[in-house]
């Protein structure tokens, strides 16, 4: 006797034309029945919000040769309705990711829009696993200009999320919590034991100034980021080559020591 296959409901911040988004999908696909629900536009630093002035509009689109919704508002709001409004089915789980950068540090946790997409699930009482890739500074600059990678590091990309994810999948989504929770999960871009996935702590990692001034405008960019180096971390983890699973619990994040 087969078990059943879950209901997987799959979003993210960057939107759909994000490389590793489909490749995400590639990976899930296989694993599941799945839904892809996505902001029309990039989302990035959005966290939980929610829109709450003016409509949200909903419309079906492929994404990479994948039907899916595609929703004017945040990652919450993607999650938000399709488990209240346009799925026929409630999701077993939420995914989100595979994202462009990493999200570690407590800092972090509640202006990443991944991340946000998941706790939206967990307040609906379903389970969440949010996915990023770290990259060079380089590659992500090159992202931001022309919304793509060049080609070795988009095949390198690709080739780690073809193995990560299965892996995460196996190791993390059979762990049952009595509270829904979200597993955090960072893909360093250097992997020296590709397989070794760690439980880390969530690094007490926060950063300075958000926005840099052009004139009498202001930009957003971060000054400087100061972090939690305690060899236990998110963070620190990932610099190490290796895969980091956080477990964020939003009754007790920023508790956690």
């Amino acid at each position: 006797m087969t078990s059943k296959r879950p209901n997987i409901l799959l979003t993210n911040d960057d939107s759909h034309d994000s490389p590793l988004f489909h490749h995400t999908i590639d990976a899930l696909a296989r694993l599941g029945d799945l839904t892809v629900v996505v902001p029309a536009e990039e989302q990035s630093w959005k966290g939980k919000s929610m829109t709450r002035y003016g409509p949200l509009y909903a419309e079906h689109i492929d994404v990479h040769d994948y039907p899916a919704w595609s929703v004017t508002g945040t990652p919450a709001d993607c999650v938000n309705l399709a488990i209240y409004d346009l799925l026929d089915q409630r999701p077993d789980i939420v995914v989100s990711g595979v994202n462009i950068g990493k999200n570690v540090g407590l800092g972090f946790m509640f202006s990443s829009g991944t991340v946000g997409a998941c706790f939206e699930a967990n307040i609906a009482g379903i389970p969440a696993l949010a996915l990023s890739q770290e990259l060079k500074p380089e590659d992500f600059q090159h992202w931001d200009r022309e919304r793509g990678f060049k080609a070795d590091i988009a095949a390198h990309l690709k080739s780690f999320s073809d193995h990560l994810i299965p892996l995460v999948w196996n190791d993390l989504v059979s762990i049952k919590d009595p509270e829904p929770t979200t597993w955090n999960v960072n893909f360093p871009f250097t992997q020296s034991r590709i397989s070794d996935i760690v439980v880390t702590r969530l690094g007490h990692t926060y950063y300075e100034g958000c926005f840099v001034r052009r004139g009498d405008r202001f930009h957003h960019g971060l000054s400087s980021v100061q972090i939690d180096p305690s060899p236990d971390t998110d963070e620190m983890v990932i610099q190490s080559g290796r895969v980091s699973a956080t477990k964020l619990d939003m009754r007790v994040l920023g508790q956690q020591i």
